[in-house]
């Protein structure tokens, strides 16, 4: 996989969240704390650096038949497994178990649509 998509993936399962809005990626923080700017700076590197392939994957269609899993979302935190996508895992949120392959909750699904920061410029971390 492309290393700008596998960043972005990384920094969602940290807490950002990213919204596309024309040529402009925005990466908003909304986890628990502060991230740690060692770990984001060099992902959020990758995203810009990858820039074209990251905006590509993030407006190509979903599938109508795609049901967003725990797994997917920011506020859930898969056990260290072989496969992370099906371990259990905590949901920050809810502040409880479950596995990662459960459909998501109400939670994720009607997040505010207000813009983060540009990737184009220095993010949060």
């Amino acid at each position: 996989m492309n290393p700008g998509i596998e960043a972005m993936q990384q920094l969602s399962h940290m807490g950002y969240r990213f919204i596309v809005s024309g040529k402009n990626i925005w990466a908003k923080y909304e986890g628990l704390g502060d991230p740690d700017p060692l770990e984001v700076r060099p992902l959020l590197a990758l995203v810009k650096e990858h820039k074209p392939e990251v905006l590509e994957y993030l407006t190509r269609p979903e599938a109508p038949e795609h049901i967003m899993t725990c797994y997917e979302c920011h506020h859930f935190r898969p056990a260290i497994s072989p496969n992370p996508t099906q371990a259990w895992g905590h949901c920050l949120e809810r502040n409880k178990g479950g596995y990662g392959t459960a459909m998501a909750c109400e939670a994720i699904l009607s997040s505010p649509d207000s813009p983060g920061e540009a990737i184009d410029h220095q993010a949060r971390g």
